[in-house]
């Protein structure tokens, strides 16, 4: 059974926001403060980063996962496909995304007030565009889906055997260590 991962994205300065959709991550996901990306016709390499309408609007995480997009049972309504979609799905904060661009003039009085640039939902990038990720982040994507329950048996089993176990990989910092 896939993991659900559903996205909701407020209507902000920084973009038109998106009805809440689902997705199947099939894959690992990535996490940081920025990635960049080809843009345009001409593949412009941008900056990305994670949006949030948190203080006024700030930068936060940005994401990639590869997903399934599953369709809304209202598509015409929800901005979802109409059939799943495979590819990989950058999303960022409750106000979606912001990609970085100093040739971009601002909006008097909608997003002036913003980093110059452009706010999107999310970025969807097909599977035929994976070079389009830089390779730290491919390295990661292209991993299947960490199965969670056959990695805590094996810790488990590990911990029986009076092993040590890497808490740092299920996100608990040894507080003992130091």
């Amino acid at each position: 059974m896939a993991d659900k991962l559903t996205i909701y994205v407020k209507n902000t300065s920084n973009c038109e926001g998106l009805p809440l959709q689902m997705f199947e991550r099939l894959s690992q996901e990535w996490t940081g403060d920025c990635l960049t990306l080809p843009f345009g016709p001409d593949g412009e390499a941008l900056e990305v980063v994670g949006w949030t309408d948190l203080f006024c609007g700030r930068p936060c995480a940005v994401h990639v996962v590869k997903a399934r997009w599953v369709p809304h049972e209202r598509p015409d309504i929800s901005g979802s496909p109409t059939s799943p979609v495979t590819g990989y799905l950058v999303y960022g904060g409750n106000s979606g995304v912001r990609i970085l661009s100093d040739d971009m003039e601002p909006v008097a009085g909608v997003d002036d007030h913003l980093p110059r640039g452009y706010g999107r939902p999310i970025v969807w990038v097909d599977l035929g565009n994976v070079a389009d990720l830089p390779a730290d982040v491919r390295q990661v994507v292209e991993t299947g889906p960490v199965d969670y329950l056959a990695r805590a048996k094996a810790d488990l089993a590990a911990l029986e055997r009076g092993e040590p176990v890497d808490l740092g990989a299920w996100g608990v910092q040894d507080l003992r260590a130091g």
